[in-house]
């Protein structure tokens, strides 16, 4: 009881209702929140809002920002004194420069993804007081494009209708996330929720926009409690760039897939054409000798890897290879070409040749011991014999096939591949060192009740301490168990007192999910730098 008022009062509740200004109308899904984080709420049709602010926010401001109009930034403790607030947005008046399409001949060209894979995914998210978005990064090139659609592939009919805000915002390239809007018009449409692709009408909407652009679509959500998720198709392979957000103000986040979404625009014909970003097929199949599934091996090789037949590199294994190898290599081919790096690394994939039973797989190969009852995996604790494979199969082949620096490798992965990574760690601590750079993102540190905490603390199990190895470790800040937070101190003081070089940090505002491609670029630049 004293835990559950402790945290009511260390909220703060804020109601009051969002109006124009001028003619005091009410504003309807205006976007209400915290800048970067996960509080957040958009005001109903009747423009009325109620949004909750935990304590540790309270001295921040609360952000009302619709298109069309100003953005309003206010005080949350002056909200919170003020009891019910009226909140009043002055209308953005923009002087916008004419735009001339035009050319030897205009046609109609198709942008981003416009097919489904051949392996069909689903993804799918409701927020009951927030919208959240999605979005696809569309390259128009240097000519003006007049948008008419915006399309997305909904995976299953629900039976009411849906409302959506369509959005665009400037890419950065160099920075590599969604900037600000650069269309400044609301742009919402109610349709039906059926399964297949759904058109956006954009036609009369003169939308002409040129370069690379992020294409969002905002879901708004519902009055109703009863509503069912939405959910679309979604995307592995492919190096193509999506991004979400699961607050309307909150911080985009690179998934580990794409979004199914493309758009028809009216262009100049030596406009660039884009393909259906197809996803690398694998360069090498491997079969082990504890598992009947096939691994795949997808090998990136640095571009000049043909003009000197002497010179060796380093390597870098990717686990997860199917979801994660695309933008991994296309962010290591940026980065290595940006900073001019002389010695850039090969980058092995390691996926699976079935991926619709890559999830059981994995929990079979990137764990160990067995799991225990509460862990509730129905395959796992082969991650001995898997390291034996990835050490004596795999890196013997790249090895044998490549010109690799052997005292160069580094072995990345996520959530329950950041688990195998850290296993990996105490194998080297036998005496024989197969990887010197060890890169994981959010592992699964509470696996087998905390037994890698336990392997690694325990002094008297090795007697070789870890001097020479580099870590990179990670977490979200909004991981869903508290005890992760723990775990992950824990593990940062282990490894710190076996005298690794260990960096480690907390990505703000971001979940499990999500950290998972900042880790790798983050952590392969560090390594790549040393």
């Amino acid at each position: 009881m004293l835990g559950i008022n402790n945290y009511i009062f260390s909220q703060a509740q804020i109601t009051g209702k969002v109006i124009d200004a001028k003619n005091a109308s009410p504003l309807a899904y205006v976007n209400i929140g915290i800048k970067e984080s996960s509080i957040g709420t958009v005001s109903k049709e009747d423009g009325s809002f109620t949004i909750v602010i935990p304590f540790e926010y309270q001295t921040d401001s609360l952000t009302f920002s619709m298109v069309g109009y100003h953005e309003s930034n206010l005080s949350i403790r002056d909200l919170v004194e003020a009891g019910n607030v009226i909140v009043r947005l002055e209308v953005k008046t923009t002087q916008l420069e004419e735009v001339l399409i035009a050319g030897e001949k205009l046609v109609a060209k198709r942008y981003g993804i416009k097919s489904r894979g051949a392996i069909h995914f689903t993804d799918g998210i409701f927020k009951k007081d927030d919208s959240f978005e999605i979005g696809q990064v569309i390259h128009l090139g240097i000519y003006p494009a007049k948008v008419t659609s915006v399309n997305f592939h909904i995976n299953s009919s629900r039976p009411d209708s849906a409302i959506f805000r369509i959005n665009f915002y400037r890419y950065d390239e160099e920075e590599n996330t969604p900037k600000e809007r650069i269309i400044d018009k609301g742009i919402l449409q109610r349709h039906p929720v059926n399964e297949g692709w759904l058109k956006l009408n954009l036609s009369d909407s003169n939308i002409i926009i040129t370069g690379s652009v992020l294409v969002s679509i905002e879901f708004i959500p519902e009055t109703r409690k009863d509503v069912d998720q939405i959910f679309y198709e979604v995307k592995i392979g492919g190096s193509s760039k999506s991004f979400f957000r699961e607050t309307s103000l909150g911080q985009w986040t690179r998934p580990p897939h794409h979004y199914c979404i493309y758009v028809i625009a009216i262009t100049d014909k030596n406009a660039p054409d884009e393909d259906g970003d197809e996803e690398t097929v694998p360069t090498h199949t491997l079969t082990s000798d504890f598992s009947s599934e096939p691994y795949s091996l997808f090998v990136n090789l640095p571009r000049d890897y043909s003009k000197d037949n002497e010179k060796i590199y380093p390597v870098i294994y990717l686990l997860d290879g199917n979801v994660y190898f695309d933008p991994v290599v296309n962010s290591v081919v940026s980065y290595t070409k940006k900073k001019k790096i002389s010695v850039n690394p090969i980058v092995v994939g390691i996926g699976y040749e079935n991926a619709y039973v890559m999830d059981s797989l994995r929990n079979r190969d990137y764990t160990f011991p067995k799991a225990l009852p509460s862990d509730s995996f129905k395959l796992s604790g082969q991650g001995d014999r898997f390291y034996d494979f990835v050490k004596k199969g795999i890196v013997s082949y790249i090895d044998s096939a490549y010109r690799t620096d052997k005292t160069n490798r580094t072995i990345m992965g996520h959530s329950l591949g950041g688990y195998f990574v850290l296993y990996a760690l105490t194998r080297n601590m036998e005496g024989v060192s197969v990887f010197n750079n060890f890169i994981a993102a959010s592992p699964s540190i509470y696996y087998h009740d905390h037994y890698l905490i336990k392997e690694l603390g325990d002094s008297s199990t090795h007697n070789r301490n870890l001097e020479g190895i580099n870590m990179y470790m990670t977490m979200g800040a909004l991981e869903v168990l508290e005890s992760q937070w723990s775990d992950f101190e824990q593990m940062s003081m282990i490894l710190t007192n076996r005298k690794l070089r260990i960096h480690t940090e907390i990505y703000k505002n971001m979940d499990h999910m999500g950290t998972a491609i900042p880790t790798f670029e983050n952590g392969i630049q560090l390594f790549m730098n040393n």
